[in-house]
């Protein structure tokens, strides 16, 4: 059982090596789609398996933090001539507001609970989700790549606003924090659970 505790942060590791990997892979060849459907696919199982064994931990939270932004990042470097020829002015004024709010989020973050952390919300997870399909949905028509960019634009603006509010309204830290409309209640069962212990 004490080899479990070690797996979800391996897992998250070899993503990492994953996501360095599509640097040296030509940008939506059939060998990047499948590392980077693998990586996708990594993110969700790592997640599970430490809930699952009850073996999260504060350094695989923020590792797996490291890993989804090691694969944005790169998959945003590698794809970059298709962002460019495809998004429009507001696409672009959508996305940039999009990640100063996720760098208010995370100063906020810091600066309150002294961690570096994004919460596990329900936006967040959708964010993820279609951040992680970008490439698939590069393979579609430029008007179908432009309709999602909007709507992932969307989803962003909304994830980054709620994790702000829940940084700002939250008197703990908890990354499970699913939103906003949950974080009193998940603050009154921690309250009960240090109570009952």
């Amino acid at each position: 059982m004490k080899i479990v505790k070690f797996i979800p942060n391996t897992i998250t590791l070899l993503r990492i090596i994953g996501a360095v990997s599509l640097f040296f892979i030509e940008p939506m060849s059939v060998w990047f789609l499948v590392i980077y459907g693998v990586c996708g696919a990594t993110d969700a199982l790592d997640g599970f398996i430490a809930r699952k064994f009850h073996v999260e931990s504060r350094f695989g939270s923020v590792l797996d933090t490291i890993s989804d932004f090691a694969l944005y990042i790169i998959m945003v470097i590698r794809l970059w001539y298709i962002i460019t020829d495809v998004f429009q002015v507001g696409t672009w004024i959508i996305a940039i507001t999009a990640c100063g709010l996720r760098v208010i989020s995370y100063g906020i973050c810091l600066i309150k609970y002294k961690k570096f952390s994004s919460v596990h919300t329900y936006l967040n997870k959708v964010l993820g989700l279609s951040f992680f399909l970008f490439p698939f949905v590069c393979l579609a028509p430029s008007l179908a790549i432009l309709i999602y960019s909007y709507v992932a634009g969307s989803i962003a603006l909304l994830g980054g606003i709620e994790e702000i509010l829940i940084h700002t309204v939250s008197k703990v830290y908890n990354v499970h924090n699913k939103s906003i409309f949950l974080v009193k209640r998940n603050e009154r069962n921690h309250v009960s659970t240090k109570e009952n212990e």
